[in-house]
């Protein structure tokens, strides 16, 4: 060899060498001598079997070196030892013949692909692996599914297929809360929790954000699986110690069976992924896919899409329901309460009751309860011209806890052109999730320096007090329509209701009674001591015009 092609071959760091008919090393490159851990003296007339040992020489090196022979190029990647040390090598036989001659060697060229096949290998990894959890990945989720879906349809019978969905609902609050490096550190250890929840033989996936498929394989009854998804739900919401605080996660879990719910990879995670959002509705730890309950789901899901496209629409209507005052033996209109209608352009006029839920759930209730309080604004402008009228206004639970209400009400009520805030009252419903007192405390003084009244509705029927009440600003205390339905029957909850009106006139705030819906109830009511009164009996919710008529004609009702 020239010196010249002699350097060019050195230089390379490819191994390179060239082996006869008789696999003996006719050529090595420095490189080569390098990786062998050999000089070229000893390896120049070695034979390949003595490097590379006999096993390795018959079953990887020699068949290819024997169809190279035939005129043939051939590569292949694998995996050989240097020292201590594992290469993956990219090796390339070429026939090497001089012109006119007969084939007389194999032109071997080799080149470390190690960092490539390991960066590949991790490539794989990220595609159908979770980082953070250490789980396999929805990828690998969709085709083990196929996967074992093709194995019970072969073996139908001997058992079914479950999903199960878990979902970490309050996630997101976790991370807002604590940081998503807690966050991360709660979902990496609540993967490791459902993971020993299950058996060997099962399958657990990271599916999206807070959010996990587990599959079970041979399952033979309902009761096998509740015990599973019992078990997980127990694990998972196992409190997290975080320095003096506990964090405790929100689990919710939906089941589908294969073949029943489904007989498909993607629709058995869809149900599953329905039954988990009516666990989540119905406050259950795991509820079981169930046709019905999904078909609700689907109707919920259409209404949040309708509910969206409403305003634009102007599909909402305020209703107005009169409120009647008792002062000094005489009974007068005193103002209204504003309730919202949905004018839903398929199912009618809808009761809040058909779709506030919702709209709390998707945050919609912010943008309706802005337009509510922009709306009544406007109408007690009108009122206060014919007299000192007010009207009350139901706010979420998601609004009343919000810092921006005081500047939504102020604008509200300097585009109506209202000299103050006098003749509002907002409602806060007792059985919604309020703030803590402190909070709540807060924002109440800072709506009353405004001058609108904060009254709470519904008295009675959630977790309230009076000694709670104490605490709570509020002028306005609104009781239950129950307590006067009851008060009808007997005397016992007759002087109860009594009793409870006494204690709020006792606070010196406005005992108001709702669900005056006959004759009787209104007698009974005039005999408690309150000084507002509203039900169906004294006024059915109308429209403003019609309100607006009734107080501008008949100002007092009795004296």
């Amino acid at each position: 060899m020239s010196d010249r092609y002699e350097y060019i071959v050195n230089f390379s760091n490819d191994l390179i060498t060239l082996i006869n008919r008789d696999y003996c090393y006719d050529l090595v490159n420095d490189a080569y001598c390098r990786q062998i851990g050999r000089p070229r003296e000893e390896l120049l007339g070695a034979s390949v079997p003595d490097v590379w040992g006999t096993d390795t020489f018959e079953s990887v090196i020699r068949p290819r070196l024997e169809q190279c022979f035939t005129g043939e190029t051939v590569n292949y990647i694998d995996c050989f030892p240097f020292g201590s040390v594992q290469r993956h090598m990219q090796v390339y036989f070429y026939p090497f013949r001089r012109t006119g001659e007969d084939i007389s060697h194999v032109l071997v060229i080799s080149e470390d692909v190690t960092v490539l096949t390991e960066t590949e290998a991790k490539l794989a990894e990220f595609e159908y692996r979770d980082q953070l959890t250490g789980l396999y990945n929805r990828n690998t989720m969709e085709i083990t599914l196929e996967q074992q879906l093709r194995k019970a349809r072969r073996h139908a019978g001997e058992g079914a297929l479950v999903v199960l969905f878990v979902s970490m609902h309050n996630f997101k609050s976790i991370n807002r809360t604590h940081g998503h490096q807690i966050g991360d550190l709660i979902l990496s250890n609540s993967a490791m929790r459902l993971s020993e929840c299950v058996r060997e033989s099962d399958f657990v996936f990271r599916f999206d954000s807070a959010n996990f498929v587990t599959l079970l394989t041979d399952i033979k009854q309902d009761i096998d699986a509740s015990i599973v998804a019992q078990k997980i739900h127990e694990s998972i919401t196992l409190p997290y110690r975080l320095d003096t605080a506990d964090i405790r996660v929100n689990c919710r879990i939906g089941i589908a069976v294969y073949p029943r719910d489904a007989t498909t990879a993607g629709k058995l995670v869809q149900n599953a992924n329905s039954a988990c959002v009516e666990a989540e509705e119905h406050d259950e730890p795991f509820l079981f896919f169930d046709e019905d309950l999904h078909h609700r789901a689907v109707s919920r899901a259409q209404l949040h899409t309708q509910l969206q496209r409403a305003f634009e629409h102007q599909e909402f209507e305020l209703f107005y329901q009169p409120i009647l005052e008792m002062s000094d033996g005489s009974v007068r209109w005193a103002g209204a309460e504003a309730l919202i209608r949905w004018n839903h352009p398929t199912h009618g006029l809808l009761a809040p009751d058909r779709f506030i839920a919702l709209a709390e759930a998707t945050r919609v209730v912010k943008t309706i309860d802005t337009w509510v309080l922009f709306s009544v604004c406007e109408r007690l402008a009108e009122l206060r011209e014919i007299g000192d009228y007010f009207i009350s206004a139901n706010l979420s639970a998601i609004s009343f806890a919000s810092p921006e209400l005081r500047d939504v009400v102020e604008r509200a009520v300097s585009e109506a052109e209202l000299s103050d805030a006098r003749g509002l009252r907002l409602e806060l419903t007792e059985r919604m999730s309020l703030p803590d007192p402190k909070t709540l405390l807060a924002q109440i003084l800072e709506l009353q320096k405004l001058g609108l009244q904060v009254w709470i509705d519904d008295f009675g029927v959630g977790q309230s007090s009076l000694a709670l009440l104490k605490r709570i600003p509020a002028q306005g205390i609104k009781i239950d329509h129950s307590f006067l339905e009851e008060s009808s029957e007997t005397e016992n909850d007759r002087a109860y209701l009594g009793s409870i009106v006494a204690g709020i006139a006792a606070q010196r705030r406005d005992a108001i009674v709702e669900g005056v819906s006959d004759v009787k109830k209104y007698q009974i009511a005039r005999t408690l001591g309150c000084r507002y009164l509203q039900g169906y009996y004294l006024g059915r919710p109308v429209p403003f015009h019609e309100i607006l008529h009734l107080l501008q004609s008949d100002p007092i009702l009795e004296s």
